[in-house]
């Protein structure tokens, strides 16, 4: 039986988009749309995802001392075996070179996985994927679309803290200047301040209000955001216990009227 790949495809896409726990598949044909998807798989699946991106797209970590590079776990295992008191900074870098294979390997099916069996490093298997099915042009047609799509739609993960938001804010927009697309610096401050959550909306409207705010660089911004962190972060803790014991108070008035209708 046939199957009908624009169809597997269109499945796979969907249901992978800003996914932290579903590899995106690659399907040839759609490559550019692809790597797109990957690349934020890879760098919200793991807290040094951004290590591991860098192990893809860069290069794999070499070890300071032994100039030894690591690209499997027994490699590792046994590096730190033969060294002693390895930084936690190093092992980081290190095991994304594991990271690295594994997670590019993952997302290949068995005929685009032998194309690339021969390659020891992550590098090595994202470049030659790019030789084999990119085409240029569409690729920057659909990777300007897709960025256009992400800025527009940019929003706080419920998770993340002002640092790690203003981190992925800011890759977002190097990658938009990379693909020569730009902004205005005041609209650059609003769709950050939009897209974070409603427990800053006080903090937000009051510096929109703010006469100096068109004077302010994204990075002065951000620091005076940085600012009301704290604060924020404790008014959003005691408002959500509040729901919860409005949610526990209703439960029992429920309950008390359930078993006062059973009496009657």
């Amino acid at each position: 039986m046939q199957h009908d790949d624009s169809n597997i495809n269109s499945i796979n896409i969907s249901s992978s988009i800003g996914s932290t726990t579903t590899i995106p598949i690659l399907f040839p044909h759609e490559y550019e749309v692809w790597a797109l998807y990957f690349e934020d798989y890879v760098l919200g699946s793991d807290d040094n995802g951004f290590l591991i991106w860098e192990a893809i797209t860069l290069g794999s970590f070499v070890h300071t001392e032994t100039k030894r590079i690591m690209n499997t776990q027994k490699e590792y295992n046994q590096l730190l075996l033969d060294v002693k008191d390895v930084p936690q900074d190093e092992k980081d870098k290190l095991i994304s070179n594991v990271k690295a294979m594994r997670i590019i390997r993952f997302a290949l099916e068995a005929d685009t996985f032998r194309l690339v069996s021969s390659c020891d490093i992550g590098k090595a298997i994202w470049e030659r994927l790019k030789e084999l099915y990119s085409t240029e042009a569409d690729l920057e047609h659909s990777t300007q679309t897709l960025l256009l799509s992400k800025f527009d739609a940019f929003v706080q993960k419920p998770e993340e803290n002002l640092s790690q938001t203003f981190n992925h804010y800011n890759h977002l927009l190097s990658k938009m200047m990379k693909h020569g697309i730009g902004r205005e610096v005041i609209e650059q401050k609003v769709t950050l301040m939009n897209g974070l959550r409603s427990e800053w909306m006080a903090v937000v409207s009051t510096i929109k209000a703010h006469e100096q705010l068109k004077s302010y660089t994204l990075a002065k911004l951000v620091g005076i955001l940085k600012a009301h962190e704290s604060e924020v972060s404790k008014e959003a803790k005691v408002v959500s216990g509040m729901r919860s014991l409005a949610l526990v108070a209703k439960g029992k008035t429920v309950a008390e009227e359930d078993s006062e209708s059973d009496h009657s």
